[in-house]
């Protein structure tokens, strides 16, 4: 028995412009249930109803692979999602792009043991958690670097610009953009793109910001 309005999950994906198999949607299905249970233990997010999550977590996600996937020219990429908490948006993203390398990282121990058995469950092949502070990670740089509300723009930079490849770009899910946050960046950096996006079902404001270094 699935977890999630199937029905409404697929026209979602469909109005989103994305092209998943009936795995894909599956394993959409099944991390959205393994959320909802060990969330009552492990307190991974505040939205508990089954709607909820479909709207505010997995299309919200799967919304911003859509935008993702326009501003990607390689088939294969790497990718950082710092603070990944309960996987969102890494884990639809990890789904949706088998072909992307994705990796999450956050400093609660038990967020990343969920994030590993839900890697470990949906057999995910292209992704890794790590239990880790973000500016304390030493790893090869990535192509994008993503966050979800995870702190000021400035902040966000700050912390992760080391983690950067030349060429990359910073991938920011926001609910609202200030121009006092947007001033938090230091004048080395740009946004090269912010816009609204659109979530199916969902009628609250979510926006889109990439960030870039100035050459």
């Amino acid at each position: 028995m699935s977890f999630l309005s199937i029905e409404k999950l697929c026209f979602g994906i469909q109005k989103l412009g994305l092209d998943l198999s009936d795995c894909q949607v599956k394993q959409l299905d099944l991390f959205s249930s393994m959320l909802f249970k060990w969330n009552k233990t492990y307190n991974l997010t505040s939205i508990n109803e089954r709607d909820d999550i479909l709207t505010h977590h997995i299309l919200d996600s799967l919304a911003a692979a859509a935008e993702l996937k326009k501003y990607v020219s390689n088939n294969s990429i790497s990718l950082l999602d710092v603070g990944a908490g309960g996987g969102l948006p890494a884990i639809p993203l990890a789904i949706t792009f088998p072909e992307y390398d994705i990796n999450m990282v956050d400093t609660v121990g038990k967020k990343v043991a969920f994030l590993t058995q839900v890697i470990l469950t949906l057999k995910l092949k292209n992704a890794q958690a790590f239990h880790s502070r973000v500016e304390a990670l030493n790893h090869t740089p990535y192509d994008v670097i993503s966050s979800r509300a995870f702190s000021s723009l400035g902040d966000f930079v700050g912390l992760t610009q080391h983690l950067l490849k030349k060429g990359g770009f910073w991938f920011a899910l926001k609910a609202n953009v200030s121009e006092a946050e947007i001033a938090t960046l230091g004048k080395e950096y740009k946004i090269s793109h912010l816009s609204k996006i659109n979530v199916p079902f969902l009628n609250e404001e979510r926006n889109i910001v990439l960030i870039q270094r100035i050459a």
